[in-house]
């Protein structure tokens, strides 16, 4: 039941056979995670772990003439999670599809950040890898307190107010939904 991320800063813009190479689902709002898209192999010896999500950030950053472009992808990446597929409940499936939606919120709350950045193309790319690094240690805090509130999906009460928190958090940051985002930059 332990979360496992993989975080990917890319300053190359990548094709979207990288992300059928690698097996990952982007996110949407629709996917719903099934026992089968654990493909990866058990990597805990620890037979309490039933389940193990890795998700992650593609963030490109890129300028073109005067324009800055970032885009930035949450993922799930179905080669590096794994399940115990007998012990897989519906609830813990719920819980670690919580995973990949609190990886798109701070997706989301990263291209909020990077818009509100004072930057120059000199600066551009340490300055998105500043706020993305900061963003992915806040994520990781929230992965954290997601599993010890909920008790990895045990308290059901928990997890329901989580859920609520994460839907709510979806909607509040809809305007930053794009994958890309394009913003004036100067010298």
């Amino acid at each position: 039941m332990r979360f496992f991320s993989v975080l990917l800063f890319l300053f190359l813009l990548t094709s979207t056979s990288t992300f059928a190479q690698r097996d990952l689902i982007e996110w949407n709002d629709t996917l719903q995670l099934s026992v089968e898209d654990y493909k990866g192999g058990i990597t805990s010896a620890d037979t309490s772990n039933h389940i193990s999500s890795s998700c992650g950030l593609y963030c490109i950053p890129q300028i073109t003439g005067d324009t800055a472009s970032i885009t930035i992808i949450a993922y799930f990446d179905r080669n590096k999670s794994w399940a115990r597929r007998k012990r897989v409940t519906p609830l813990l499936l719920q819980h670690e599809k919580g995973h990949f939606d609190l990886t798109e919120i701070f997706a989301r709350k990263l291209k909020k950040r990077i818009l509100a950045m004072k930057t120059n193309k000199s600066t551009f790319v340490k300055d998105v890898q500043k706020v993305y690094d900061k963003t992915w240690e806040d994520l990781q805090k929230q992965h954290q307190a997601y599993d010890r509130a909920t008790e990895f999906s045990n308290v059901e009460f928990a997890q329901r107010t989580w859920q609520n928190f994460i839907k709510e958090n979806l909607v509040h940051y809809h305007l930053y939904s794009s994958q890309t985002i394009r913003f004036p930059i100067r010298d």
